[in-house]
């Protein structure tokens, strides 16, 4: 008789957003503006982000939108949420105050992150000690990594740290939360000419940007080389790819 067959299940991480509150809220405002508090599918809030809707990572966006209390689903779709209206009506009548409570709620509708939020002291961990901790609680390597950018990125949205990564403790008096504006939009690839389509077949797409996704490199012979980059790049992060391409020209 042969050996029985074993089944090898992939190990899932506890659920958290796998995206930041500022991209959630990116995303929230350009719903809002197409689509407004109507009933959608999930076709449509590709559509309207130019993405694919059967995509993972649209199903994670999707998730984390729940998971941060800006999307609600029920027999009919999805809708945009009353916090979800809160926040881009305060942002785009500039109540600071209004917009402020409400991004904190939301990053705190996030067990996970509410729970690691009050447990930090006086200062935010760096991000290799924050993936350690995801990792510790049961996170694979991949999603530990992508949950600790978002936080990261999330409690910044939310005005819980500064530019030092002190944590705020008078939460009554947080600093107004810093969405970032291009100063010169004209500069900015529309939203309908993006190239959202998966850029690996394994499932280690890119989180796309919806402010910079991207930047045309002309090349000779009529070719063009598309980077996509993250925001916020770093010097560190610009030196490391700036390694790479000087590698691939001396190789």
């Amino acid at each position: 008789m042969s050996p029985a067959a074993t089944v090898t299940r992939k190990r899932r991480s506890p659920l958290a957003p796998a995206y930041s509150a500022e991209h959630c809220f990116d995303v929230t405002s350009r719903l809002h503006k197409k689509i407004g508090d109507h009933v959608f599918d999930q076709a449509e809030l590709a559509a309207v982000l130019g993405i694919s809707p059967g995509a993972s990572t649209t199903d994670r966006l999707v998730s984390s939108l729940r998971q941060f209390g800006l999307l609600e689903k029920d027999d009919r779709g999805l809708t945009l949420t009353e916090r979800a209206l809160v926040l881009v009506t305060a942002k785009a009548s500039g109540d600071a105050s209004a917009f402020r409570i409400a991004a904190l709620e939301t990053v705190d509708s996030s067990p996970v992150f509410k729970a690691l939020r009050e447990s930090f002291g006086a200062k935010l961990p760096p991000t290799d000690a924050l993936v350690s901790r995801l990792a510790k609680s049961g996170f694979t390597a991949r999603s530990a990594k992508q949950t600790a950018s978002a936080l990261r990125e999330s409690l910044r949205f939310a005005g819980i740290v500064d530019g030092d990564d002190n944590i705020i403790g008078d939460l009554d008096n947080l600093p107004e939360p810093v969405v970032e504006t291009p100063a010169d939009e004209s500069a900015i690839t529309p939203i309908d000419r993006v190239d959202f389509s998966e850029v690996a077949a394994n499932e280690e797409q890119v989180e796309v940007n919806l402010s910079h996704p991207r930047i045309d490199v002309p090349l000779e012979g009529g070719r063009i080389a598309t980077v996509l980059y993250p925001a916020r790049l770093t010097r560190a992060d610009v030196e490391k790819v700036y390694a790479v391409l000087d590698a691939l020209i001396q190789s």
